[in-house]
């Protein structure tokens, strides 16, 4: 599939959609650290890995990598 050149889209995100298929769990996990990392300037992405599995920040990252990869399906 082809590659983004915008640093705003994931791959996984284009792969997904031009595909027309569901993500793997390890492209929602890639899609929900890239919004949230971004999400605030201050965000180091290192730090995904030290929120819980059940921080809100996380779970709200991980809705909107679900939004984000179904799209409308």
């Amino acid at each position: 599939m082809s590659r983004s050149t915008s640093p705003l889209f994931v791959d996984a995100v284009i792969d997904c959609m031009g595909e027309g298929r569901a993500p793997t769990h390890e492209e929602m996990i890639i899609v929900a650290q890239h919004i949230w990392s971004y999400g605030a300037a201050s965000r180091s992405a290192f730090a995904w890995d030290s929120l819980s599995v059940s921080s809100p920040e996380r779970l709200c990252s991980m809705r909107a990598a679900g939004l984000a990869l179904h799209g409308s399906q």
